[in-house]
């Protein structure tokens, strides 16, 4: 039996296009109304017994609380009344490690201490993107890492694991491994998802190459929590033309099957270019999604980096109006209950800031540390540290050139 997925050829025409996928026998579905309420409930208990044992003043409670609750109405802009459970956790935002977990405790303890006490914070890092190779089958039109592609690998397995290692004493609870294109080194993704598991939630960002049936189970029995698959349009012709590689689209689709099939966290992520936007591609693209089985959607905007470098290619305000408006009603609006949950960073960064600056950092493929990987603002190189076998990295660059303020 087959999955059949229409997919709209034209914004402007009836006509269709059938693409048949391979089966999954997990359907993703929305929990219920209930379970909703009790999960959010034991999350605030969580929140407050957390709060209680790591701040214990009462006044400071309250007022990190409260704070709290403030940054998540600014970051999603709207009540929102999704959330997905995927093997005994429950996900409502992407990049939050999923309840119940002790990494989503040490990322609850991390944002108290961050509120209560801003003066004397330090700061802790909570996320890391990690580029573990520079090889990729693929020429994607806005590769932000195209410079670095296709050239000799900088990091061992070994190197891989000590660089993990050292992120982990700095605090990381998610590791998300990106590239050039992270299947390409399967054998060794599976051994450093294997050992970074019992201290980090790890996802993998992939095009879907390589993303078989049984590379998707070894992911899930190595410890991996979720992939996040670059689909950029719903149109297969559009999203190879993208690629730049004619079964890119068969193989991102087969790939999120498989990995729903295997459990794991599945988020659809697409560069929203103005010609996909003034297209009337966006809630087409939400079908698919939904079709498809996908827990999350990332929106991404262009940036001028990489192969995009010198381009126009920035959103202008209409489009981002869109994206917005797009972004909350998806999110909050009832009738859209059962589709995908959508992530786009661009709504809260022009609000309270990038996240980025103060949470995470992005390593490249060839070690260069930067804040994000679309703000190329090298602090250091990781592999100067391991080559001078320190266990402390330096203060890396706490800015965003983009939208100035840091979350």
């Amino acid at each position: 039996m087959e999955t059949t997925i229409i997919i709209p050829q034209k914004t402007n025409a009836p006509s269709y296009v059938s693409y048949s996928a391979k089966p999954t026998v997990l359907r993703t579905q929305q929990t219920s109304k209930l379970e909703k309420w009790l999960v959010s409930f034991c999350k605030q208990l969580t929140l407050f017994y957390l709060a209680c044992i790591t701040i214990k003043k009462p006044v400071q409670i309250l007022k990190a609380y409260r704070q709290l609750m403030q940054l998540r109405r600014q970051t999603w802009g709207a009540q929102v009344h999704k959330m997905y459970k995927v093997d005994g956790r429950y996900y409502n935002n992407l990049y939050n490690p999923g309840w119940p977990s002790a990494a989503y405790n040490a990322f609850l303890k991390d944002e108290l201490l961050r509120h209560a006490f801003p003066l004397q914070y330090t700061g802790r890092l909570s996320m890391v993107f990690f580029a573990i190779t520079r090889k990729c089958p693929l020429r994607c039109e806005h590769c932000f890492e195209w410079d670095n592609l296709n050239k000799k690998e900088t990091f061992t397995r070994e190197e891989l694991i000590k660089i993990v290692d050292l992120y982990q004493q700095q605090g990381a609870i998610q590791i998300h491994f990106s590239g050039g294109e992270p299947m390409v080194r399967i054998h060794d993704l599976v051994e450093v998802i294997k050992h970074a598991k019992k201290r980090s939630e790890c996802f993998v960002l992939t095009s879907g190459f390589n993303l078989t049936a049984t590379n998707a189970k070894r992911l899930k029995e190595a410890g991996c929590k979720g992939v996040v698959v670059s689909i950029d349009h719903y149109i297969p012709e559009l999203h190879n033309g993208f690629r730049r590689h004619a079964s890119s689209f068969e193989q991102a689709v087969n790939g999120v099957q498989h990995a729903l099939h295997a459990g794991l966290v599945v988020t659809l992520s697409i560069c929203v270019t103005k010609s996909f936007i003034d297209g009337g591609h966006l809630m087409p693209y939400m079908q698919f999604a939904k079709t498809l089985g996908a827990h999350f959607v990332q929106l991404l905007e262009p940036k001028n980096i990489g192969h995009y470098a010198n381009k126009e290619v920035l959103l202008e305000e209409t489009h981002i109006l869109q994206l917005e408006q797009f972004f909350k009603s998806i999110n909050s609006d009832k009738k859209y209950k059962d589709f995908p949950f959508v992530m786009y960073h661009g709504f809260h960064q022009r609000r309270v800031g990038c996240y980025a600056g103060s949470r995470s950092i992005y390593i490249d493929s060839a070690g260069d540390v930067n804040a994000c990987p679309f703000c190329h603002t090298k602090s250091y190189n990781v592999g100067d540290i391991l080559r001078a076998k320190r266990k402390q990295t330096p203060m890396k660059e706490n800015r965003c050139p983009r939208f100035g303020k840091i979350a």
